[in-house]
């Protein structure tokens, strides 16, 4: 227990060499922990935003929808008695929060003036307050069962017609049978989904007027909503064995297959973060390192004595690196608390973020405390500890016993 006592006491006798390795320590800890809890909740907040906007968390659609529907859309449609079937089938499963069956399509709208080729899409609306959590009324009023005609536009599109919220439109559109068709619209609201491309496209109307302007009763897809991101893997497996055995030709997608877009920007980051990981572990690594070797020097005679009384060159390296573990446990652990108070305080901040490329809409600052970034974090501020004093202290274990005691 000797050698323990000792090193604890040399990290206590100089504190002022002993505070600068810790806070070398303290800031790396403290900016690996703010950039992990912020690239989570970034990663966090696309992914739900897609989810309630966009994707929900499992998309239904007619076998081979994916391989042949640019060809040939409407062979590829969800029946009406599938839905149906499919609709009873996902109200006894416990994690589905709703089912919403959604229409696809393409058109061209007119304000009298000019034309502007849109993509429409029917929803259901009572289930769109949750399905579209995510996505923001700008102008006007929600979508409603009762609005017959009613439509909402995307911002970019409203911006660009020359109408107002209350206006009729008229929609154009291909049939299932390949005939054309139209029907008038009127504008109730406007939306941001805070993709600017889809804003300058968007139209959302009942599935009703939708299918009324397609002449078909069947539906695109069945968009499913989860109480937990975590489950979907779980209720997919569950939902492939219960279709199979209710004999319906099915394909499923979840949001994470057709997130494309989310994983390349979490590769990206991902990548960052590394690097930014590697550099801020070398800062850290030669301070630790160069302050390990300030002690040396200054505990040359001191050492000397230690090797003239019997001590073995392994006794001087494992009492250096013994200091260097106490500096990193204690370092890692202000670290921890530094940047979870630093995390939360940015958080209940509420900071938003400049709009990044393509999006229409701000995004508030938040700094996730994740568990697995602070037991990386902590390691990681030991591991370095331990590994940048390895070298002094060797260096400490090859002086020779005679030269070391006369140093001054």
């Amino acid at each position: 227990m000797l050698k323990y006592k000792v090193a604890i006491l040399n990290v206590l006798r100089n504190y002022r060499r002993s505070l600068i390795t810790l806070a070398a320590i303290v800031l790396g800890c403290t900016s690996l922990i703010l950039f992990g809890g912020f690239v989570a909740s970034m990663y966090e907040g696309m992914r739900e935003n897609l989810i309630r906007s966009q994707l929900g968390h499992i998309q239904i659609y007619a076998k081979g929808f994916h391989l042949n529907a640019n060809k040939e859309p409407e062979k590829y449609l969800v029946s009406k008695q599938d839905i149906s079937k499919i609709s009873e089938i996902l109200s006894q499963v416990e994690d589905v929060q709703l089912v919403a069956p959604r229409l696809n399509f393409s058109g061209l709208l007119s304000d009298n003036q000019h034309s502007i080729a849109v993509t429409g899409l029917g929803v259901d609306a009572d289930s769109e307050e949750l399905l579209s959590s995510a996505v923001s009324l700008v102008k006007g009023e929600a979508l409603f069962p009762d609005d017959v005609s009613g439509a909402l536009l995307g911002e970019g599109l409203f911006n660009s017609l020359n109408s107002g919220v209350g206006d009729y439109l008229t929609l154009l559109s291909s049939t299932t049978d390949g005939a054309i068709n139209a029907v008038d619209i009127k504008i109730t609201g406007v939306i941001r989904t805070g993709i600017k491309e889809v804003d300058s496209r968007l139209v959302k109307m009942n599935i009703g007027l939708a299918r009324d302007l397609l002449y078909t009763d069947s539906a695109t897809r069945l968009i499913i909503l989860l109480n937990d991101t975590q489950r979907t893997s779980n209720v997919l497996d569950q939902l492939a064995q219960d279709f199979d055995k209710a004999g319906l030709k099915l394909e499923m997608k979840t949001w994470s297959d057709l997130a494309d877009y989310y994983h390349q920007v979490v590769a990206l980051f991902d990548g960052v973060f590394g690097f930014i990981k590697i550099i801020v572990l070398f800062i850290v690594a030669l301070s630790i390192s160069n302050t390990m070797m300030m002690a040396v020097m200054e505990r040359t005679k001191e050492i000397g004595t230690i090797r003239a009384m019997g001590g073995t060159p392994f006794e001087v390296i494992s009492l250096f690196v013994l200091e260097s573990i106490y500096l990193g446990i204690i370092g890692s652990i202000l670290g921890l608390i530094v940047g979870s108070l630093l995390a939360n305080g940015i958080s209940l901040a509420e900071w938003n973020m400049p709009r990044p490329p393509g999006s229409t809409q701000d995004y508030p600052i938040r700094v996730f405390v994740e568990s697995t970034v602070l037991l990386q974090t902590f390691l990681l501020g030991i591991s370095i500890a331990v590994l940048s004093s390895i070298y002094p202290a060797v260096k400490a274990s090859r002086l020779p016993v005679s030269n070391a005691l006369r140093y001054v």
